[in-house]
């Protein structure tokens, strides 16, 4: 059936795994050099200590609105109903292109959160985007005091790479550098414990930016290096598949008598050992239970078809899915499986379709003692109206959970891009 977009995409937005490759091999070895010439005055962290993805009360959030989101409405709506339903007592860092400065004040107007906003402006020639999640970690001194951007030795997204200096310069937040491969979204933080997406500690010991000690395992020197430079106090555990990963691909198929192409596996690499490039579109740490495990929902193609009464798409991955939630079942943590939609976006003058995966896993979670909130995306919109089921059955599930749910507006034109609301937001401090 086909399926066209039932908004309009605004041409400027990148898939969020998307690399400036041409670029990347010219500047990482000038910015490290730049990192090792400016890291004695950068301060450090004797034992730094990440802000937590789910556990404590929202405090203070940092947004990236670049000016072409003001020209479309499905991904402004968004924005603004994100500040109509997160607490009062939210505060926001926001950057936003100087050209948008009164198109946000306006918004902020409109809502009334203008006291609780503080607006960095950026030139327009700095083209960075709306994910604001990924180009760096946010640490503290053993879980309190200032704020620390920590950026990663290189970051494929190059003009998202400079997001941390330009805030850190305008604002009280700190900034330092780590000589590791990392990426935000591919981070999730929960009380005594984070967790880490396997593909990006393997590539750093690829590029060899650190190395096990003699006698030393790999899985014990990534805990060392990573924990030294991001999180001295938590355990730290692996995500991953020993499952073979397809890599993105397309192929051909027949569509109303006409030869279509189409894109699958979006964003995964070569020798990936993840289904999706970032581990936050499809786990959500969610507290612990009544026998203090940690909850861990993971997402299920297999249960939203289930749900949508459709056949299960070969290309979902579904036993990868599987693979992942059983080790993380045997490493303590009581998993739940949520529906998690695989869905498509026609382009009849390409004649090409766009496989992508509609997340619920991507939400902002709140739990702070016996009080619990969630905001989800939701995507039983426009062409994909079936949907709904989905929506209400991740509402559901975490309603069992003991949480207050939030439904927040249609995120098809972020998801598309391999995004959500976990991805358009950085958590810079909890209460």
């Amino acid at each position: 059936m086909l399926k066209q977009a039932h908004y309009t995409y605004a041409p400027e937005m990148r898939p969020r795994y998307k690399r400036d490759e041409h670029a990347v091999a010219e500047t990482f070895g000038a910015r490290a050099t730049a990192f090792d010439l400016f890291r004695a005055l950068e301060p450090t962290l004797a034992s730094p200590r990440l802000v937590s993805t789910c556990f404590g009360a929202l405090d203070r959030l940092l947004l990236t609105m670049p000016s072409y989101v003001f020209s479309y409405p499905a991904y402004a709506g968004v924005y603004e109903d994100l500040f109509t339903k997160l607490p009062g007592n939210a505060t926001f860092v926001i950057l936003v292109h100087a050209s948008a400065r009164q198109n946000l004040n306006q918004m902020l107007t409109r809502v009334g959160v203008g006291a609780r906003v503080t607006v960095i402006e950026a030139p327009e020639f700095l083209r960075f985007s709306v994910w604001a999640e990924d180009g760096y970690a946010v640490s503290q001194e053993a879980g309190t005091g200032p704020s620390y951007f920590v950026e990663p030795a290189s970051f494929a997204r190059l003009e998202d790479a400079m997001i941390a200096d330009v805030v850190a310069a305008q604002t009280d937040l700190e900034l330092y550098h780590a000589s590791l491969y990392f990426q935000g979204g591919n981070i999730l933080i929960g009380d005594d414990f984070w967790l880490l997406g396997a593909d990006y500690p393997t590539r750093s010991l690829r590029l060899g930016l650190f190395a096990p000690a003699a006698g030393e395992t790999p899985a014990a020197a990534i805990t060392r290096a990573y924990g030294s430079a991001l999180d001295a106090a938590r355990r730290l555990l692996l995500v991953g598949s020993t499952l073979p990963v397809p890599s993105q691909a397309e192929r051909q198929f027949t569509l109303n008598g006409e030869t279509w192409t189409e894109e699958l596996y979006a964003g995964n690499a070569p020798g990936t050992v993840q289904p999706m490039f970032h581990i936050d579109m499809f786990v959500t740490l969610a507290g612990r239970d009544a026998q203090g495990r940690p909850i861990a929902l993971v997402g299920d193609p297999r249960l939203a078809s289930q749900v949508l009464g459709e056949a299960l798409q070969p290309h979902a991955m579904a036993p990868i899915y599987d693979d992942i939630a059983k080790k993380l079942q045997q490493q303590g943590f009581a998993v739940v499986r949520n529906p998690l939609p695989l869905v498509y976006q026609d382009d009849p003058r390409e004649k090409k379709r766009y496989w992508y995966f509609a997340t619920a896993n991507n939400a902002l979670v709140e739990a702070n003692g016996g009080s619990k909130s969630v905001w989800l995306p939701t995507y039983g919109h426009g062409s994909w109206p079936e949907l709904q089921a989905t929506d209400q059955e991740n509402r559901r599930i975490w309603e069992s959970l003991g949480f207050q749910v939030g439904m927040l507006a249609d995120f098809h034109p972020f998801a598309f891009n391999l995004g959500a609301v976990h991805c358009i937001k950085k958590y810079l401090t909890r209460a």
